[in-house]
């Protein structure tokens, strides 16, 4: 093949390349409540109102902790802003993409401050575990003491 046919080919591959890792990737979270499946799109997420910005830190085994600020939603207001009723569940189950799954009693998710869905971290998006990422949405119980439930990638929440 020729130089003159093949930078043009290359700068196609490359174009293509930059395409697909910069592009934006649809966010969205499955919520299951009984026979009800509600989508949320990452825009309701990323604009909703009573977002709170807070401190925390990430301890990981074998790695020193990290100082850290989040912005996420409050499980409950989030839940009372879509109309999803919990008052009759037990619990609540966190799955993310990467398989990896929480389970958390009813009692601790009405705890006042203390269940969050985070999209930020030091006031940037979270990335998908595809860039990189802890996001783009991760679960952060605050009392929590060691983040051992802390949950990467969630993109879907069951009520039971």
């Amino acid at each position: 093949m020729s130089i003159k046919k093949a930078v043009p080919i290359a700068v196609i591959i490359v174009l293509l390349l930059v395409f697909l890792l910069t592009r934006e990737e649809e966010v969205t979270l499955r919520i299951v409540n009984g026979e009800n499946v509600q989508i949320v799109e990452g825009e309701y997420i990323y604009s909703f109102e009573d977002s709170v910005t807070f401190p925390a830190v990430i301890r990981s085994s074998g790695e020193k902790p990290v100082e850290t600020e989040y912005k996420g939603i409050e499980l409950v207001k989030l839940f009372s802003a879509l109309g999803i009723d919990i008052s009759d569940a037990e619990k609540i189950t966190f799955n993310a993409s990467d398989g990896y799954r929480v389970i958390l009693k009813i009692d601790e998710i009405n705890e006042p401050n203390n269940v969050y869905l985070t999209y930020e971290r030091d006031r940037q998006l979270m990335k998908s575990k595809k860039r990189g990422g802890d996001g783009p949405i991760r679960l952060v119980i605050r009392r929590d003491p060691f983040s051992e439930r802390w949950i990467k990638h969630v993109e879907e929440i069951i009520i039971e």
